[in-house]
């Protein structure tokens, strides 16, 4: 662990080439109160001081997003959204996201000229959708049913413009622009949405 600029820093060092920082939801005594937990993967090599100033290079997004966070958790205290679903609201909402996603798969794959590979639906704490680059395989949130159905057409149209693009760089913010205008309305929405 290490402290950046008044943020805890998760580490976790691994075979990989580049570093990676997230920002994922956690409770309030592992965040002293924050809501969420800054989290980087590094390569094995990485010393802590060339951690600290990549995460340094980039607290101006991680202030950004942390604000986001933090703006979706007071949203969700004043309109006293309950915890964490019940498996009968589990069952119900993965049967709605089961019956729509296809058919949006099915419209913006071709718009978006991909392929992507096997469906899957759960119930994720900490992101909306996923998708393995590699494979094609496409996760979507269980939860997304009980959002506006905006929401689940942005995290399908997201997660498949993930298989032209891996990373959430320039280049993929780009390709949500030119197809979907309004996915920037939808993430607020979903922004602290998620219960758990």
């Amino acid at each position: 662990m290490l402290t950046v600029a008044g943020f805890d820093v998760e580490v976790t060092r691994k075979q990989q080439k580049h570093m990676y920082l997230r920002l994922k939801p956690a409770s309030e005594a592992e965040s002293r109160g924050a809501g969420f937990r800054v989290c980087v993967s590094a390569p094995l090599r990485y010393t802590d001081a060339r951690i600290a100033r990549f995460v340094e290079d980039r607290l101006s997004w991680v202030r950004q997003h942390a604000a986001k966070i933090q703006a979706g958790e007071r949203r969700r205290e004043s309109q006293g959204t309950a915890g964490a679903p019940t498996e009968e609201e589990l069952a119900q909402w993965r049967a709605v996201v089961a019956a729509f996603t296809p058919a949006l798969i099915e419209k913006w794959a071709p718009i978006l000229g991909v392929r992507p590979g096997k469906l899957a639906y759960r119930n994720m704490v900490s992101r909306w959708g996923s998708c393995n680059v590699k494979t094609g395989r496409i996760c979507i949130n269980v939860q997304l049913a009980a959002q506006p159905p905006e929401c689940l057409e942005y995290v399908v149209v997201h997660e498949l413009c993930h298989l032209i693009e891996a990373n959430h760089g320039p280049r993929f913010h780009a390709l949500l622009d030119a197809h979907l205008s309004h996915w920037r309305e939808a993430e607020r929405k979903l922004c602290g949405a998620i219960r758990r």
